[in-house]
């Protein structure tokens, strides 16, 4: 770790994944780090993550263990989930290592929050929990952080506070989450939810107006479901919170019976209505946004988890440079903003390509036929081979 003489002292709001990894990073860079995190504990929100080679060289370069509780998916299994067919495999786990020099792992969000969160203990950053920030001001001593009461003299805040940030309003943020029009379902399946020849790989199933995605997780020994659906779920009636399955059920008129049937192998879906923040610049001055705080983004990339994982190296990164702290915050935002901005653009594209209506649908399941697996893995050069 690098010497802390001299180090801007940095304040991160937010104990989650973008707010870990920032700690990690400034850490490893030797900046003094204080976590203020408004919830009582940790609190990983959805089921599941997955995690590219973009992000996966970057924790291994942090010393981040996953070993244990992710796993690395053999293949990414393409299927129309009007007609069951399968459309395509693309190869995963050896080509991506061999592509992109890191691993593809999925695993629970708990379990990469819970990694990250040793690691920033390891380094000496551990959350003040209970503790929520409320303001942020240049003062006649000095930029000035108001945290669970209390004031704190620091050089810069990074609000890393996901999508219903407080801190965006001190970085002159006026964007407010949009709705995605669509509903994710997210479970713990059953291994056995799938035919064992699918336990090992991520299955996309696509639909007009839906798609399902499941993936191995703790190791291999279980499941996670997603299951995304157009329109507000109240559409269509409210459903029982208890026992959402019947309604799924009803809205998946229409898809193969494989799909169903490893819907049904559980009753505890729980809905997620998805949103999103429309392009903005990220901070001003002192005030920084990472994360969702700043650029959440629809989840048809499994891209979200991962741009934070790259916020927080960049960020490190740019403060490493010369100048004020807020010429450096100044490059950081030049610099991920263009990135930031594409991922959440291609993963809306991707949305509506999954979720195309018929008979569309027919031209989208010929083209990934006649595509050769290989060339498919390919086109995500553009993210998974980004070095920042």
């Amino acid at each position: 770790m690098t010497n802390s003489a001299q180090k801007e002292k940095i304040a991160i709001a937010g104990a989650g994944i973008a707010g870990l990894s920032a700690a990690i990073a400034l850490r490893l860079a030797g900046h003094p780090v204080d976590i203020f995190e408004a919830e009582p504990k940790l609190q990983p929100f959805g089921a599941g993550i997955q995690i590219g080679p973009n992000a996966t060289r970057i924790l291994e370069s942090w010393n981040v263990a996953l070993l244990g509780t992710g796993f690395e998916p053999e293949n990414i299994e393409i299927h129309s989930a009007r007609t069951g067919s399968l459309l395509n495999t693309v190869p995963l786990r050896e080509a991506a290592r061999a592509r992109y020099g890191a691993p593809y792992v999925t695993l629970l969000r708990k379990d990469l929050q819970n990694a990250l969160l040793s690691r920033a203990r390891d380094l000496g950053a551990v959350p003040k929990y209970s503790t929520p920030v409320t303001g942020a001001e240049m003062t006649k001593d000095g930029f000035q952080v108001t945290a669970g009461g209390r004031p704190y003299t620091l050089d810069a805040l990074i609000g890393a506070d996901g999508i219903g940030s407080e801190v965006r309003k001190f970085a002159w943020g006026t964007k407010q989450p949009v709705s995605a029009n669509a509903v994710a379902w997210r479970a713990i399946l059953p291994i056995t939810a799938v035919p064992e020849a699918a336990r090992k790989n991520i299955g996309v199933w696509m639909a007009t107006g839906g798609h399902f995605v499941h993936y191995p997780v703790s190791g291999g020994s279980s499941l996670n479901g997603v299951l995304v659906l157009d329109d507000d779920y109240r559409n269509d009636g409210e459903p029982d919170r208890n026992d959402p399955l019947p309604y799924l059920l009803h809205r998946l008129e229409g898809w193969a019976p494989q799909v169903r049937e490893t819907v049904s192998s559980t009753k505890a879906w729980l809905p997620w209505q998805l949103r999103g923040l429309e392009k903005w610049d990220g901070g001003h001055g002192r005030v920084q946004c990472i994360g969702d705080a700043w650029h959440a983004m629809r989840p048809y990339l499994a891209s979200g988890g991962v741009m934070a994982i790259e916020d927080g190296a960049a960020l490190a990164s740019a403060l490493a440079g010369k100048g004020s702290i807020e010429a450096k915050l100044a490059r950081f935002r030049e610099k991920r903003c263009a990135r930031v901005w594409q991922v959440a653009e291609r993963s809306a594209l991707i949305g509506r390509i999954y979720h195309v209506a018929q008979p569309f649908d027919v031209v989208r399941d010929l083209a990934i036929k006649k595509s050769s697996p290989a060339k498919l893995l390919e086109r995500n050069d553009w993210l998974y081979n980004t070095r920042v």
